[in-house]
């Protein structure tokens, strides 16, 4: 056992135990749930010795979850975020080496989550699995097991948090193929003053490093990195009225392994310069008015070229964004309300290249509008229109990744003497387009998906059915599917409405390219038992039958896949 879990088992056993000094404590309640599910999976195929569908879940899995929430009078609080299974199944399981976890293993897995965070007035101890957002630009995306600090005495701010945001995983040639991955350790920090409602100042910093010999045989395609950043975050309110901004300064190094420079600038002491590090920034800045029924406001955010964070590892770079953002309600109804909310924002995304073959200039804008009609009639619209492109030119060619989608919704709703009735379509188009970089080949991939679902309420009877007609169409590059599925389900109350039933069945018929139809049938059963106002028994089944056309050899391969799960749920509310 490292030192690491010793120190932190001794802090929870501390902080654990503390609370129990006095026999009574004052104001004292707990608060929660705490369960235990068993996930039972079964798959056989045929015809028998055909591998063509894989297992995609253990044959047996027991999961635990245990989050209650101690308060000692007002000022003193302990929750608890307690989730686990007992058989590793994420990218750090038994294909990685991992059959039997030890103890730092288990409550660093990310299929895991362990995490307790005691509050004592202004000072809140974070310990365990946690997900931290400092900023837009330094940390905020991912889950990181280990200890730190939130402290808010009167307007001053100091958080600190360090501990794994992912464990080494060895390479493994497979079969199944395991890339593998680095041991990467994480630090973060914020200083700051605020007055709620009024300002915000806080200097960041967020730091990430890869162990090379985390991992043994270590990836082939992965290099162990490195990279910090610090940013400065202001925000200011006055009135209705708000001003918003942060900079921000990374330093990021691809392959640690590569020799230290002095030629390149760096965030020292935090972090070394290398050969293949980049150091680059980014800002975003944000002004606008917010009121009850109409809001308005800009928004600019650039990202260097080189700038990247290891708390946002998705963060697309080398763009600048500039959006008109709003919100406004419209057209009153008899009793004073709004019938219509519209929320929308449009702008362009550009990259940071002058006169060349590689300027990118992309619109981009979001649209959700929603109106009520009548008593009857309501439609929403919705419009996405993101991505990234530049130019094409000579190899390599200019990036593409543009996606459009558009949603229409009208739903329709009337009342008889024993049903209330409720007709809902459905569309969706999407079409997003891609360029190989390499080739110069654009790809399009187009989906259509159009669903008709019908919903009587019983206003007598304590049944509710549902019935849906889905038609699905999706155009790629020497594919086309196309599905048709009908689907039926039906919930109701028995014994005296401590059981809650609901059966669904649903039927897909689907064809790809000229290939035979494929056939799916996929049934499934929830049984809720209320035991006790405070004791739950949920219970799951399903099983789906799914039989190949032609497009799979041998002909007519099909398999039967089924699952079970079943657990207990208690939720506890007390004071004493």
């Amino acid at each position: 056992m490292t030192k690491r879990t010793t120190v932190l088992l001794s802090l929870i056993c501390f902080v654990c135990s503390a609370p129990h000094a006095q026999t009574k404590p004052p104001g004292f309640s707990v608060s929660g749930t705490a369960g235990i599910t068993y996930e039972g999976y079964g798959l056989s195929r045929s015809p028998s010795g055909w591998t063509g569908y894989t297992a995609r879940r253990p044959w047996n899995q027991v999961r635990f979850n245990f989050t209650p929430s101690f308060k000692f009078g007002k000022d003193f609080s302990l929750p608890f975020n307690f989730n686990f299974a007992a058989v590793p199944t994420n990218f750090a399981g038994p294909y990685a080496g991992i059959k039997n976890q030890n103890f730092g293993q288990f409550i660093t897995n990310p299929m895991n989550s362990f995490g307790l965070n005691p509050k004592y007035k202004w000072a809140e101890l974070q310990l365990g699995t946690q997900y931290l957002k400092y900023s837009d630009l330094s940390t905020g995306d991912i889950g990181i097991f280990g200890a730190g600090v939130d402290l808010r005495p009167k307007t001053w701010r100091f958080k600190f948090f360090t501990g794994i945001s992912q464990e080494g995983v060895n390479y493994f040639a497979g079969p199944p193929t395991v890339t593998g991955a680095y041991k990467r350790k994480n630090w973060m920090v914020q200083v700051g003053n605020e007055l709620e409602g009024k300002y915000l100042f806080a200097v960041n910093l967020a730091k990430g490093k890869d162990v090379p010999a985390s991992a043994s045989p270590p990836p082939t395609t992965i290099k162990p990195q490195e990279g910090v950043v610090i940013s400065v975050l202001g925000n200011v309110y006055v009135d209705k009225i708000y001003f918003k901004g942060e900079a921000a300064q990374s330093t990021f190094t691809k392959d640690v392994t590569t020799p230290t420079t002095t030629l390149l600038r760096g965030l020292k002491p935090f972090i070394e310069p290398h050969t293949s590090s980049l150091t680059d920034f980014a800002g975003q800045l944000s002004v606008g008015r917010k009121s009850t029924n109409f809001d308005i406001g800009l928004m600019l955010k650039y990202i260097g070229a080189g700038f990247q964070t290891t708390g946002y590892p998705y963060l697309q770079p080398d763009r600048f964004d500039y959006t008109l953002n709003t919100r406004f309600n419209a057209w009153k109804n008899k009793a004073g309300g709004y019938k219509m909310n519209v929320v929308a924002s449009a702008g362009r995304r550009v990259n940071n290249l002058k006169n060349t073959a590689l300027k990118a200039n992309q619109f981009i804008a979001n649209l959700n509008w929603y109106t009520q009609f009548d008593d009857h009639w309501s439609l929403n619209i919705n419009y996405n229109n993101f991505g990234f492109q530049s130019a094409s030119g000579t190899n390599p060619y200019g990036i593409k990744n543009v996606s459009n989608d558009l949603g229409v919704n009208p739903t329709f709703t009337w009342t008889g003497t024993k049903i209330m009735h409720l007709v809902s379509l459905s569309y969706n188009y999407s079409k997003y387009d891609e360029r190989d970089v390499m080739t110069g080949l654009t790809t399009s991939n187009n989906t259509h998906t159009a669903l008709l679902t019908y919903v009587p309420t019983y206003l007598t009877k304590d049944l509710s059915p549902d019935f849906s007609v889905l038609y699905f169409y999706n155009d790629v590059p020497l594919a086309k599917v196309k599905l048709f599925t009908v689907s039926s389900a039906l919930n109701t109350n028995v014994a005296k409405k401590k059981i809650r039933l609901r059966g669904q069945l649903q039927y897909t018929l689907g064809k790809l390219n000229a290939f035979s139809n494929n056939n799916n049938l996929i049934a499934s059963c929830n049984i809720d038992y209320k035991i006790t106002k405070k004791l739950s028994w949920n219970t799951f089944l399903t099983t789906n039958y799914y039989k190949y056309g032609n497009e799979i050899t041998p002909v007519g391969a099909n398999y039967l896949e089924s699952m079970c799960r079943t657990g207990f749920q208690y939720s506890f509310d007390t004071k004493r």
